[in-house]
């Protein structure tokens, strides 16, 4: 509409050619019903789409009104290329603004695409899992352990092999077999969970980027006995102490006189734990205390060997 204004302009024009054009001007100016320019919408006050003193179109009404054809001719071309101005700008902004969410569009349906797949591998892993523990090959415990390396495996990072052996036949009491075989599974979580690290760190160490648990069962002549050792990072008796204290399970006014095996022993104090520096899975990480107290239901007897950095085996000796 302002662009044809200025071709409207000629000399010489009539006193009703110049009212009409200044009573369309104003309803630019002001807005308001431009139904009478062919137009079927209201229009919004010029100082809307302009800034009030980027173009004085009053000043320049009555330079049109006064005659003044050529100024208001000027004017009015001025007026015209500002507006295409702001018109080109905020095409190129709407389009930007449209590339950017089409972008994040774009973005957002990749990451749910990802999540989707990431969690379907989740469901997969779990529904195997459930179909393996009634399936032929999960019919050992030896099967069963290795279903459970899988599963910490995947969900602490830490690669890790497993070799079990003596737990076929296995002991002739059903709930002493029982008590070994979850003493095992636990035990086992808990050398992946705290003694594996990242394979990239292992390697650093100069050790193999998986670490390497066994799992035994053997029959003495008056007891059963559990081993479970893995060459993970060991215990360390100062942070074992560090961390009762913090926990307030030991008297700081003692703790000098404990020896470096006295204070791995700190790990069967009940309420120790080291949660908070692992990735464990709370349903699964049993600590240490209570599996004390199951074999101790049996008459167990637990100790640990360890050498800090080495390996670690915990080891359990059942009466007959």
């Amino acid at each position: 509409m302002i662009s044809s204004i200025s071709g409207r302009i000629h000399d010489p024009m009539s006193h009703y050619e110049l009212q009409h054009l200044s009573s369309q001007l104003a309803k630019i100016e002001y807005g308001g019903d431009l139904s009478s320019l062919g137009l079927p919408f209201n229009a919004k006050p010029l100082s809307n789409y302009l800034e009030p003193t980027s173009f004085d179109i009053e000043a320049s009404l009555n330079l049109l009104n006064d005659g003044h054809l050529r100024a208001s001719q000027v004017k009015f071309d001025s007026l015209s290329s500002k507006l295409n101005t702001v018109y080109l700008r905020r095409t190129r902004l709407l389009n930007t603004l449209s590339m950017i969410a089409g972008v994040v569009a774009l973005g957002l349906l990749l990451a749910l695409i990802w999540l989707w797949r990431d969690s379907r591998g989740h469901w997969s892993n779990e529904i195997l899992l459930v179909n393996d523990e009634v399936g032929d090959e999960i019919g050992s415990f030896e099967g069963y352990l290795q279903s459970v390396l899988a599963e910490e495996v995947k969900f602490t990072g830490h690669r890790a092999s497993l070799n079990c052996v003596g737990f076929e036949p296995g002991v002739p009491q059903d709930s002493l077999q029982q008590t070994i075989e979850f003493i095992a599974e636990q035990l086992v979580r808990n050398a992946i969970e705290h003694g594996g690290r990242p394979p990239e760190q292992r390697l650093l160490h100069g050790k193999t980027d998986y670490i390497s648990v066994r799992v035994a069962l053997e029959e003495q002549p008056n007891n059963w006995h559990l081993s479970v050792w893995d060459n993970g990072e060991g215990l360390d008796s100062n942070e074992i102490l560090r961390r009762a204290l913090e926990l307030r399970l030991v008297d700081e006014s003692a703790v000098n006189e404990l020896m470096p095996e006295q204070r791995i022993k700190l790990v069967f104090l009940r309420g120790f734990t080291t949660r908070y520096q692992t990735t464990s899975m709370p349903d699964n990480d049993k600590p240490l205390s209570e599996l004390r107290g199951i074999a101790k239901q049996f008459g167990g007897v637990i100790s640990i060997q360890n050498q800090k950095g080495g390996y670690c085996q915990f080891s359990i000796r059942f009466p007959k």
